[in-house]
């Protein structure tokens, strides 16, 4: 994968992750106060998206460093890891999008209601910025290789 390949993948990447959050926002308003169980479901659905498709800009760029991010039990924990470690994810980010990945490990394996409603909404009023910030960051490191 050459530089201007990685740099198209990201943003396409990054075309995906807005259009999930048009989506997210066609749901989610943070003045709306009683939410069903479907739509609980499609705002937690959606930010897991966002979420995964971060991690994949991030796995791509670990890759054309030639990191080792090979597919095992723990590769989405290895992928921030590294990310934290070379740079491209700062520490007040990686810690942040720890709390992403524990949602969508606890998304995965649960049923939708008993997602707690204030954890999910922190994380939805949260995504918009954290989307910011990570666009920005991941600008900066593309620069840099």
């Amino acid at each position: 994968m050459t530089i201007d390949e990685l740099k198209q993948y990201c943003n396409g990447e990054f075309q995906n992750i807005e259009r999930i959050m048009t989506e997210l926002y066609s749901v989610y308003s943070p003045d709306k106060v009683d939410y069903s169980l479907a739509e609980q479901a499609s705002v937690a659905a959606f930010i897991v998206n966002i979420y995964t498709g971060c991690e994949n800009i991030l796995k791509q760029m670990l890759i054309y460093d030639k990191l080792d991010v090979q597919d095992s039990p723990e590769w989405h924990e290895k992928v921030l890891r590294k990310s934290g470690e070379i740079g491209i994810l700062p520490p007040e980010l990686h810690q942040t999008f720890y709390k992403y990945l524990s949602f969508r490990n606890y998304f995965v394996y649960t049923y939708i209601f008993n997602i707690k409603w204030d954890e999910l909404k922190t994380l939805a009023d949260e995504v918009k910025g954290v989307r910011d910030q990570f666009s920005t960051e991941v600008e900066e490191y593309l620069q840099t290789i």
